[in-house]
């Protein structure tokens, strides 16, 4: 009687029957995800088509998931496959939100940084969601349905591009009308993806028998000549896009294929081999063949950091932060501070990246030691579960499937490990990964246990039950409306950025703010327009109250920004530059902005930039000051700072110049024209630069006899007003002492004559 009781009884008829629409409801959502990833975007935010792609991976995860809980409730029982990845995915898990929870800045870490959504605490929870969503509502008929929503996707996506770089714009928006423009945001990114995709193309045009085997023979010849047509064009559109592929990936990618195939562990009709046969030529062709361009249309050049830069920032971040780092999405952070002094050597000194070239080094600095262990070990069981999945699963329509998923992994680690990728590269390469092995674990020939919570079984698994479906429930809305405002604030965002109206730019930018009062970026463009009214204000001459109270506001947006993230150098950078911009309205502004300085060289000590502004800070000072002692204090700490930032960028032209005018206020011109002639050797063709060592030159070449130049601006008056009077009143060149002294031409004078000349 009571073994009886506690028996499950098994889901009626009736109840499954009921539950049909919800299955499709989650299955087309998982399609579309697939579908969508690679294809959706709108142009209307402001971080870009990779955000607008999170934001809809979020929906789509969220309600597939809701439909799934309430179809447990329904039938009063949820079915939780237990898999070899949970206990890795759940260490995964504690790992990265240990390192959040200790970040350098937590908000940046919980929900990514700015511009990438993609490498933030949530973005990790979302994708282990969609793994668990999509291991417990797949079979082989729905591996069969995704696998196509891919390939048709890559189809259309490989003919868009096809178009797109010919300059054939078939896309009625305005963005989309250049030929580098595509839908993952780079070009970088769109080799990445079609690198990736090649095996799926060539392995479902190979085994197109196999995998769809009650289509009938026409239906399946037509299918592979489409499939065909779609692997052709995917070849031209690398083979056009030369400069960007890196071909041993691809390479990789087929011969993996090759392998298999020839080794008859699938297998395949000797015509069919000639399918992956002859895509591996045509790659060795276009691999030997080296560089090429069949493209004319010009696409745009892409940065991105040195895999050299990466790994000497990710050993230093280690020493740091060895357990967990900086926090999931800080890069921006290990960049600035662990960047080496070699980098200012490079034409990209002044930039600051916040990605770096291959994600293991990124994993290690920002996620630690325990953090990057735990993603190899994940991709490690992922790899050996496909593996053996395809050795001992003898299913040979879904094996192929497996196989083309397991190709397009290893195209993918391979990818990730030496290049930088973005939002839109990294959420398709995870979405395919979690594919791969999820098929792989669904045709697994030994069956994994289930973990089944029922309603039926006893009153604590219903209440399990229902707290699940409650937080579920509560969680989804709350994150289905954090995305919503977070969305909607971006596209006020890029509103705003198209406004050349600071009064419009500073309403719109409001609402942003409103929307997402956590983003530092938000608040920092506020800042901005507000100085940038000022500004406005003041060459217009209006009123002095109206000027005051537009820099408070701007002083007031930037402060919010650093408080945001105080440990972004950009952030105190920017509210330091608009200190400086108040220095002639607002008293101490100048002190303030000094020690602003101060912090970025703390946050990037090896950037110049921050040493050049504290000098030109204290020049500032010195020029305000009447007691001319503290004039010679300030120039001398000027100079200090000018030597400084020049010890770390030796042919940094601006702090030659600065602290050349430096020396010739102290009087010292044999110094400043060292320094002159330094700037000039480190400058291309500044005529300022030129023009102020021909000044300097002439005033040293007559500095024995009775003539001194009073004015730079002067030097060429009678040219610019014809009507002046030849007097010396008029003249930038004045005698010194008494008319019709003789100043012999000496080689300082002829200097300065070659200089003005060249001019």
């Amino acid at each position: 009687m009571e073994d009886n009781k506690n028996k499950v009884q098994a889901p009626s008829k009736n109840l499954l029957a009921s539950t049909k629409g919800l299955d499709m409801i989650i299955t087309g959502a998982i399609a579309l995800i697939f579908f969508l990833s690679p294809l959706f975007f709108t142009g209307l935010t402001a971080q870009g088509i990779g955000f607008e792609k999170m934001i809809v991976f979020y929906f789509l995860v969220l309600l597939g998931l809701v439909i799934w809980v309430t179809k447990g409730l329904i039938l009063g029982e949820l079915n939780l496959k237990r898999t070899p990845l949970d206990i890795p995915i759940l260490a995964t898990v504690i790992i990265f939100g240990a390192s959040t929870l200790l970040s350098i800045n937590s908000k940046d870490s919980l929900i990514g940084s700015y511009g990438s959504s993609s490498k933030g605490f949530v973005a990790l929870i979302i994708f282990v969601l969609f793994y668990y969503l999509i291991i417990n509502n797949i079979d082989t008929k729905k591996i069969k349905l995704f696998f196509w929503a891919l390939i048709a996707s890559t189809s259309l996506f490989s003919i868009y591009t096809l178009l797109q770089i010919n300059g054939l714009y078939i896309l009625p928006f305005g963005l989309s009308k250049t030929s580098g423009f595509n839908t993952l945001g780079s070009v970088s990114s769109l080799t990445t993806y079609l690198v990736m995709t090649l095996p799926l193309l060539v392995a479902a045009a190979t085994k197109i028998e196999d995998i769809q085997p009650n289509l009938g023979k026409l239906t399946q010849n037509i299918l592979k000549g489409l499939l065909g047509l779609s692997l052709v064009i995917s070849l031209v559109n690398l083979a056009m896009l030369n400069g960007f592929v890196f071909w041993p990936i691809p390479i990789v990618g087929i011969v993996i294929l090759l392998m298999f195939f020839l080794a008859k562990i699938i297998k395949v009709h000797t015509n069919n081999l000639l399918i992956p046969f002859a895509t591996f030529l045509v790659l060795i062709v276009l691999f030997v063949l080296g560089s090429f361009s069949l493209n004319k249309a010009a696409l745009p050049a892409e940065i991105s950091l040195s895999r050299d830069a990466s790994w000497d920032i990710a050993k230093s971040a280690v020493k740091e932060n060895p357990i967990f780092g900086s926090g999931p999405s800080t890069f921006y952070y290990n960049f600035s501070k662990f960047k080496s002094g070699n980098f200012n050597s490079s034409p990209l000194w002044n930039v600051r990246f916040d990605s770096s070239s291959g994600a293991l080094f990124e994993l290690l600095a920002t996620v630690g030691i325990l953090g990057a262990l735990s993603i190899i070990v994940l991709t490690l069981i992922s790899l050996s579960i496909s593996f053996l999945s395809l050795i001992k699963n003898s299913n040979k329509e879904i094996n192929v499937l497996i196989l083309a998923l397991f190709a397009s992994f290893i195209s993918l680690i391979l990818s990730s490990l030496l290049f930088a990728q973005n939002n839109s590269i990294i959420l398709i390469s995870i979405i395919i990964s979690i594919f791969g092995v999820v098929s792989a674990i669904t045709v697994y020939p030994d069956r994994f246990e289930t973990l089944k919570l029922s309603f039926r079984a006893s009153p604590k698994y219903a209440l399990a039950l229902s707290a699940i479906f409650l937080c579920v429930s509560a969680g989804v809305v709350v994150l289905f409306t954090m995305g919503l405002k977070m969305y909607m604030a971006d596209i006020y965002a890029k509103q705003a950025m198209a406004s050349d109206n600071n009064d419009k730019k500073i309403e719109i930018l409001q609402r942003s703010v409103a929307k997402a009062p956590y983003q530092d970026s938000y608040y920092l463009s506020l800042a901005n327009s507000y100085m940038a009214r000022a500004n406005q204000l003041a060459l217009s001459g209006e009123d002095q109250v109206k000027i005051s109270q537009d820099l408070s506001l701007a002083i007031e947006s930037g402060k919010k920004a650093v408080e945001i993230n105080t440990n972004r150098a950009s952030n105190n950078e920017s509210l330091a530059l608009i200190y400086e911009n108040a220095s002639f309205y607002t008293r101490g502004a100048l002190e303030w902005s000094e020690d602003l300085y101060e912090r970025v060289i703390g946050l990037d000590p090896n950037n110049p930039s921050s040493y050049l502004r504290i000098a030109l800070v204290n020049m500032a000072k010195a020029n305000s000051e009447t007691d001319e002692e503290e004039k010679k204090y300030y120039i001398n700490e000027a100079i200090k700072k000018y030597n400084e930032a020049i010890s770390k960028k030796g042919d940094l032209a601006a702090a030659y110049y600065g602290k050349a005018i430096a020396n010739e206020k102290l009087s010292n011109i044999d110094e400043a024209i060292e320094d002159l002639k330094q700037a000039n050797l480190n400058s291309r063709d500044n005529f300022d630069y030129r023009f102020e060592l021909g000044r300097l030159y002439f005033n040293r070449g007559v500095s024995q006899g009775t003539l001194s130049q009073s004015a730079s601006g002067e030097i060429a008056k009678n040219d610019i007003d014809p009507n002046a009077s030849s007097t010396g009143e008029n003249l930038s060149v004045q005698p010194a002492g008494p008319r019709g002294d003789t100043i012999t031409k000496n080689s300082d004078l002829a200097s300065a004559e070659q200089l003005f000349l060249s001019i």
